[in-house]
């Protein structure tokens, strides 16, 4: 039998889905596809630690007995997929997880993001904050039977790090499930005449870079955080739900950049591209736009492959490349984003990758 984690809030008697990203979501909708069967668990809401990573040791051993009562039928020969980093933290799952392998289950854990090269490494993370999401991180890393990672550059990064090369399965690109696509409609708002599309966290702790995007180019923007200015070559088209958003998007190029700088990728959030494959890039695919990511990230290569986009050193690159490029270059580049974007949209990725797994 085939499990998968699906952590939800309860409040009294009634029911609330978690507040989880469309990756996680969309995954644990494949799964549902498949009829794999879900395992909830409930997450404790505690007033004004919205990010469940409590420093109270009580909180982390409810969480465990939670986990516990919830896994009891798992029996061996099972199958348990598992998504990380957990939106309800606690340290003592690597006991749990210990007893699913001494049983015989096998325990395939989907990584989203590697908090320990990414969070923890931000000024304003606590000390203890910080210990928690890496000791989790390592557990996961350490006892799970299996390894869905992003793509190969996050597959050698974590071998460098001991992880046993055997236990990793490359993803290469996540799925962005949207049932209601009308290719007609979509294709006529992307044209390479219009602005630029920025989406995704606008937060300057995040992406500095947007506050010092070149004036050669029009930039539309989709996001949180974003503080707003008067620059007449950037709009601010709002906040829109992931399920919502790709039907908002309107331009020519979807950016995939992070960090503080439009000269190159750098900072925290910048470096992390060099090792995951950010969920916007399933995004823009998705909706049927071409891409715009840097050189050195590890989609580069999908990006190039499959030639649904430009790959760039730095932003001032981009109005020559674009103004170099010919409509037949740009239509085609439009084809197979929407090429690639039908198999995101149906969720093909994952499900030919669970085929494999058999």
């Amino acid at each position: 039998m085939n499990y998968y984690i699906e952590e939800q809030f309860y409040s009294k008697s009634r029911t609330f889905k978690s507040a989880a990203s469309k990756a996680r979501t969309d995954i644990e909708s494949i799964f549902s596809s498949l009829k794999y069967q879900p395992i909830k668990i409930e997450i404790i809401p505690r007033k004004g630690n919205m990010d469940y990573v409590s420093t109270n040791l009580k909180n982390h051993f409810q969480v465990m007995l939670l986990w516990n009562a919830a896994i009891q039928n798992v029996k061996q020969g099972d199958r348990l997929f598992i998504q990380i980093p957990l939106q309800q933290h606690s340290i003592f799952l690597s006991a749990v997880l210990k007893r699913l392998i001494k049983k015989g289950v096998e325990v395939i854990t989907v990584i989203h993001d590697l908090e320990s090269v990414r969070v923890v490494k931000r000024a304003d993370i606590s000390a203890v904050k910080a210990y928690i999401l890496k000791k989790e991180e390592k557990f996961f890393l350490k006892w799970s039977s299996k390894l869905i990672v992003h793509n190969d550059s996050m597959k050698k990064d974590l071998i460098k790090k001991g992880v046993s090369a055997t236990k990793l399965i490359s993803l290469q690109i996540f799925d962005y499930l949207m049932p209601d696509y009308d290719t007609q409609i979509m294709d006529k708002k992307f044209d390479r005449s219009q602005p630029i599309i920025i989406a995704g966290t606008l937060r300057p702790h995040k992406a500095d870079y947007v506050y010092h995007l070149p004036a050669i180019l029009n930039f539309n923007l989709y996001g949180v955080g974003y503080i707003k200015n008067d620059l007449p070559n950037i709009r601010y088209k709002g906040v829109f739900n992931p399920n919502e958003l790709p039907y908002y998007l309107q331009g020519s190029f979807g950016l995939v950049w992070d960090g503080n700088s439009t000269q190159t990728c750098s900072g925290i959030y910048g470096d992390y591209l060099r090792i995951n494959s950010p969920h916007k890039l399933s995004l823009y695919l998705a909706a049927g736009i071409p891409v715009i990511v840097w050189k050195e990230a590890a989609v580069a290569n999908f990006v190039m492959v499959n030639n649904c986009g430009l790959v760039v050193k730095s932003l001032l690159e981009i109005k020559s490349k674009i103004d170099a490029m010919s409509d037949e270059e740009y239509s085609g580049m439009k084809k197979n984003a929407r090429n690639v974007g039908k198999l995101l949209r149906s969720g093909l990725v994952l499900k030919e990758l669970l085929n494999q797994l058999g």
